[in-house]
């Protein structure tokens, strides 16, 4: 009998040490543990990036702030929101661009950060459970600790908005501005003019020439912008690429002129 009790206080004893050494490297990890910090940047996305996904609509793009943060079990803020930037689109969705500083782990052998067990890869997915919002995302930049510097530089842009009612020439106001989310004028109406809009038309003599539409109108419109240049590139609003005869979507207060074509970058 006196052996049974013993096998079972051992078995007993050997249970408690275990529980003890998990409970001790569990507080070692949450209090103990120094944690190390990445900043990264999400685009508000709930899939990957090969994925045709919504963009948030404008209660969560709304519902996140600077300085919103995300808690573990302990209590301790894991994630922090440094930079909100939310761009019309249009409609009742936003693009949102969040910069974040995360309390990552780092694998030891492949250098590589970790989030919440999820690796922190560009292209991969990211959730967050802020103060006021649940915020899906992509990551799109890993920064390391420092956060870089986004440089931009000023363009002006002569874009043709073509085969428009007249009544939406009204709506281009010069002096309009569109603002990224932390209210920096990213882009400015200078002028504007208007002209009958060009179309093909055919002769008798079959003949191709050119004629001017009775009713719609091309709008040729100055805009100036500020843009991120990577190497030769010209980056407008995070994904638009600047370039002479690609299109544009400028979302204005007055008026949406989206698919306008760059006739000039000067």
């Amino acid at each position: 009998m006196n052996k049974i009790f013993r096998n079972v206080n051992v078995k007993l004893y050997g249970v408690i040490g275990i529980i003890i050494l998990l409970f001790g490297a569990l507080a070692y990890e949450i209090y103990f543990d120094k944690p190390q910090y990445v900043t990264v940047r999400i685009k508000g996305s709930p899939g990957n990036w090969w994925w045709v996904t919504p963009r948030p609509p404008d209660f969560l793009a709304n519902a996140v702030k600077v300085g919103d943060k995300e808690f573990n079990a302990a209590n301790r803020a894991t994630a922090e929101v440094l930079e909100v930037d939310v761009y019309d689109a249009g409609g009742p969705t936003k693009d949102v661009f969040l910069t974040v500083k995360l309390e990552a782990k780092q694998n030891s052998r492949t250098k590589k950060y970790s989030y919440k067990g999820e690796p922190l890869h560009i292209g991969g997915p990211i959730s967050l459970n802020l103060d006021e919002a649940f915020f899906p995302g992509m990551v799109v930049e890993v920064y390391g600790v420092e956060i870089p510097k986004r440089e931009y530089v000023e363009k002006q842009l002569k874009i043709k908005y073509e085969n428009q009612w007249p009544f939406a020439y009204d709506a281009i106001v010069v002096g309009d501005t569109i603002k990224d989310g932390n209210g920096n004028v990213i882009a400015e109406i200078i002028q504007k003019e208007r002209r009958p809009a060009e179309k093909e038309g055919v002769t008798l003599t079959g003949q191709i020439v050119k004629t001017f539409s009775p009713v719609f109108e091309d709008y040729f419109v100055t805009v100036k912008v500020k843009a991120i240049q990577k190497n030769e590139e010209l980056i407008f609003r995070e994904e638009q690429y600047l370039k002479v005869n690609n299109k544009v979507w400028l979302m204005f207060p007055h008026i949406n002129m989206a698919g306008a074509y760059i006739m000039t970058i000067e």
